[in-house]
């Protein structure tokens, strides 16, 4: 149920097979990401790490019963006692990341708020109001500022409202978060998108406060960056953010080698690991397929009939866009719309 040289990312692992088995329903992801688990719940014996507990939640939902089951339990069952037993409670227990270099610590709690809300932790909201703290103190000093707004806004886009709530309403947070309110956070990570025409378009800065063509270009900035915008869309339709998620498409699949591995970073230099494979089949097993009209998980005939039902249409919009015939949404269905249909066809 481990990787080799890989076992701190067994979490990001088991929730990217996971996520494959979803997408795509072959029963050696699903048995793959249920080793990695049952390894999971043997090392951490009780007390995970975020990204370990997501993936138990993972798992959960590819169980028989989601609402009860082995996965689920374990993970009920750390929540409770970290309110219960730990010293300070879940307070405490999020004060314990003190040390912890910021942006890691808000990967992780991002990981407990998807997770606790899953199980419906007593204490959920409080890890969700830890997240917020831990990201008002990521700036440029931190290792890995962008991906930390990507991982935070993914945890909180699911699990409440994008509002007007203040991410440091005490003012005591990083510089940058001065005045930022929590729906600032999608248009937050477009300000971070490489634009296109210049090196590594779609892709990500990782820094807040980036020089154009100054990137680190990694893999985990570009696949929380999208996860986030994805989250976000689930909220509010933003034609801003499809686009954004269209345009990191091609650029996250660029970062996969035809072993299927994939680069530490997405200009295809540096480390090759399983779970950058791992946090890549997170957002692959979400990203829309364009053409995909009718979310079947393919682009063929059914969505092409599709398309000729509603050719000519005008006067698309937001929500329904013409049956969803309109797949670029610029508000007609037409060859543009047909000829997304073709590619998809040709490479799926």
């Amino acid at each position: 149920g481990s990787w080799p040289a890989e076992a701190d990312f067994t979490g990001s692992i088991v929730a990217g097979m996971a996520g494959a088995y979803r997408a795509t329903s072959q029963s050696a992801y699903k048995t793959s990401a249920e080793r990695g688990g049952d390894y999971i719940l043997w090392s951490a014996q009780g007390n995970y790490f975020g990204d370990e507990a997501f993936a138990l939640t993972r798992l959960s939902q590819t169980a028989a019963d989601p609402n009860s089951n082995t996965w689920r339990t374990a993970v009920g069952d750390f929540y409770a006692a970290v309110k219960a037993d730990y010293p300070g409670s879940t307070q405490e227990y999020i004060n314990g990341f003190f040390g912890t270099e910021p942006s890691t610590a808000v990967f992780y709690v991002a990981n407990h708020v998807v997770a606790a809300y899953y199980v419906n932790a007593a204490d959920k909201e409080i890890w969700r109001q830890g997240l917020v703290g831990w990201l008002s103190r990521v700036d440029d000093s931190s290792q890995f500022p962008v991906m930390a707004l990507g991982v935070a806004t993914w945890a909180l886009a699911q699990t409440g409202p994008l509002d007007d709530s203040l991410i440091t309403p005490s003012g005591e947070g990083a510089p940058y978060w001065i005045g930022k309110m929590l729906k600032d956070l999608p248009n937050l990570l477009l300000s971070h998108q490489v634009a296109a025409g210049q090196a590594g378009a779609g892709s990500f800065y990782w820094q807040f406060n980036h020089v154009v063509g100054d990137m680190n270009n990694c893999t985990e900035d570009a696949v929380f960056a999208t996860l986030g915008l994805l989250a976000a869309s689930e909220l509010y339709a933003d034609p801003n953010v499809d686009s954004a998620v269209d345009a990191a498409r091609p650029v996250l699949l660029a970062g996969i080698t035809a072993e299927g591995k994939v680069w530490e970073r997405l200009s295809q230099e540096g480390a090759l690991y399983y779970a950058y494979a791992g946090e890549m089949l997170q957002v692959l097993a979400a990203l829309p397929i364009p053409g995909d009209i009718n979310g079947d998980g393919r682009v063929d005939l059914a969505d092409f009939e599709i398309v000729i039902s509603q050719w000519g249409a005008s006067g698309c919009t937001d929500p329904a866009w013409c049956a969803g015939a309109d797949i670029n949404k610029d508000g007609k269905v037409d060859s543009a719309d047909l000829q997304i249909i073709l590619d998809s066809m040709k490479d799926y």
